[in-house]
């Protein structure tokens, strides 16, 4: 008899070879974080190789990708957290597979459930007769940094390994578990790897995952570069980098996408942002890998397998179809040049043509639509791409130079501080104590702002309206925090107000007002008006705009001042057609000594373009 059971496990099937038939299946992959709620192991690792180490964790790339032939390949960089230079690059293929309706489904040996029972159906929504399930992988990991020389062979264990909703028994996402024994194929040259034991692979599996990219730093032995590039543009220049990090993403459907900035980090307003779309994807086990002029092999040839080395290029994946655009800013602001691959954009560990970190490089025919508008470039070859996917620890680490006189600012102003060190191109983020100052623009006065000039020099404003008192100072790019200096932030001695200089339409302008040296209660009063000519209310307060009293308003009421940081303040949202110019002042009256003429903040100009 043909049951409903066997009739939707017939369909099932039907429909996975369908699926399996059309296209192959990518994920991204990171370690796996646990649930406090379905889980009671902990989360937080990726590999776990006991004898060497326990916390390896994604390295900034990696894939899971199901192929239509029923085999599934994950590749990947992993380091030790506890020894973040020990890092592996991952190959292992999975086959086997045993899917739901397959009729020997489930395997003998499975499921592996280590989730709280409450997590599974009938009472929670983890059900795993819905596994799917590989029964062999073989695999290498290679040693890369600290590693380098390693390389380890991986079998899958007894148990075989699970693929699906809560299948890493951490929480209930997608996921896969599988154990391996672990055999050292061979050792690094200079501290030999112990005896190990059995390794455990724990997997999240998002759809995808943007990636960090910079430029490929140089690995001497396996390159004679002299220094890391991102781009090269012959007859232009060939030391384009990633200005900040860029970032590349490896879609589900198959396709991959790199938006990032180019400068040279000899003069950081030579800049083109890139944008590229990357298709036709194909990987190993696929007919067709690699396409016909791949692999494209740009280091030294001993850095490879087929001379000795450990550099497998059977590892990479490639996208066969590529176009974009290099919009030109700075120096090349008009410009605008199309991208048209003339190879095959190849992806990987050591893929990226000088070091053994994860990444990509391709080649470009250009198109130049429009030339810049103060040069004209002519570019005499292709166009060369190299990509790093993962900052850290690999970007630059930044530092800050100790100044001969500390850095000291008022706690209200509109004047700024250089800060000088090196790596500082890559600064996202400026740390002021506990506030993180991430704007670049002027009009984010209120929120504090910074201006990267060079690799070597850094111009910051803080947050105005903080309290007196010393600060540490760091600044962070996506990979690390530089070292800590002290910034004194001082309290002005006079009354004080500063405004955002120039604000469009529906902005909100922040104003703030300082008391100067009154430590107790205060209010102030703001002025404003078109004109800078003066009005004077002769014995009470002088001012210096409003034209003598005939082009001025007062904002209702009164501002109290905060009786630690000193500062009032008043916000106000820009109409239509306000300006284009307006002056603002403001008087103080110190409530617990009340003299006359009223004392006067500066006056502050604001334009509305």
């Amino acid at each position: 008899m043909t049951t409903p059971r066997l009739l939707a496990l017939v369909a099932t099937a039907a429909f996975a070879a369908v699926g399996l038939a059309q296209q192959p299946a990518y994920h991204a992959v990171q370690q796996p974080t646990a649930d406090p709620q379905l889980a009671q192991l902990p989360g937080g690792t990726m590999l776990s190789i006991p004898g060497l180490f326990t916390d390896f964790t994604l390295a900034g790339a990696g894939q899971f990708v199901e192929l239509p032939n029923g085999e599934a390949r994950l590749t990947g960089r992993v380091y030790s957290d506890s020894s973040i230079y020990s890092a592996f690059l991952l190959d292992i293929v999975f086959t086997g597979r045993i899917a739901p309706a397959d009729p020997t489904y489930p395997p003998a040996s499975g499921p592996d459930l280590q989730l709280l029972p409450a997590a599974y159906t009938p009472v929670g929504t983890i059900d795993p007769t819905l596994f799917t399930y590989y029964t062999a992988a073989t695999g290498t990991l290679t040693g890369v940094r600290n590693l380098d020389g390693a390389v380890l062979g991986v079998t899958l264990g007894s148990q075989p390994a699970q693929y699906g909703l809560g299948a890493n028994n951490r929480n209930g996402q997608l996921g896969l578990e599988a154990e391996f024994q672990v055999t050292i194929l061979q050792q690094p040259p200079f501290s030999p790897i112990g005896p190990l034991s059995t390794a455990t692979l724990l997997l999240d599996l998002p759809l995808h995952r943007t990636m960090d990219t910079t430029h490929p730093q140089v690995d001497s032995a396996r390159s004679n570069l002299p220094f890391g590039r991102a781009m090269v543009m012959p007859g232009v220049a060939d030391d384009y980098v990633f200005v900040p990090a860029g970032d590349f993403t490896e879609y589900e459907d198959g396709h991959a996408e790199l938006f990032g900035t180019l400068a040279r980090l000899a003069a950081l307003d030579d800049t083109w942002d890139v944008a590229l779309s990357l298709t036709n994807r194909i990987d190993p086990g696929e007919i067709g890998c690699p396409p016909v002029g791949s692999p494209v092999l740009q280091m030294l040839p001993s850095a490879y397998v087929a001379n000795g080395g450990t550099i497998d290029p059977t590892h990479w994946h490639y996208y066969q179809t590529v176009t974009g655009t290099l919009v030109g800013q700075g120096i090349n602001a008009g410009g605008n040049i199309d991208l048209t691959n003339s190879t095959a954009v190849q992806v990987g560990g050591a893929a990226n043509q000088t070091n053994t970190y994860h990444g990509f490089y391709g080649a470009f025919a250009t198109n130049i639509t429009a030339q810049p508008t103060s040069r004209t470039i002519a570019i005499s070859a292709d166009i060369e791409l190299f990509g790093l996917n993962a900052v850290f620890p690999v970007l630059p680490f930044p530092s800050l130079t100790t100044p001969a006189i500390p850095y000291t600012l008022p706690t209200l102003t509109d004047q700024g501080i250089l800060l000088e060190g090196d790596n500082l191109a890559w600064v996202e983020l400026v740390g002021v104590g506990f506030d993180l100052v991430g704007g670049h623009l002027p009009s984010q006065w209120n929120s504090g702002y910074f201006r990267v000039i060079d690799n070597q020099h850094l111009e910051l404003h803080p947050r105005p309206g903080a309290a007196p008192g010393l600060y540490n100072l760091n600044v962070y790019n996506p990979a690390i925090a530089s070292n800590s200096l002290s910034l004194d932030l001082v309290a002005p001695t006079v009354p004080q107000l500063f405004s955002e200089a120039a604000l469009d339409a529906y902005y909100t302008q922040h104003i703030y007002v300082h008391s100067g040296t009154v430590v107790g209660p205060a209010l102030s009063a703001i002025a404003l008006s078109s004109s800078l000519l003066p009005t004077s209310f002769p014995g009470i307060v002088d001012l210096g705009l409003g034209d003598n009293n005939t082009s001025i308003l007062v904002f209702p009421g009164t501002y109290a001042h905060d009786p630690v940081t000193g500062i009032a303040r008043a916000d106000l949202v820009v109409p239509p057609g306000f300006g284009p110019t307006l002056h603002f002042q403001a008087l103080t009256l110190d409530l617990g000594n009340f003299v006359l003429p009223f004392p006067v903040t500066n006056v502050w100009s604001v334009a509305y373009p």
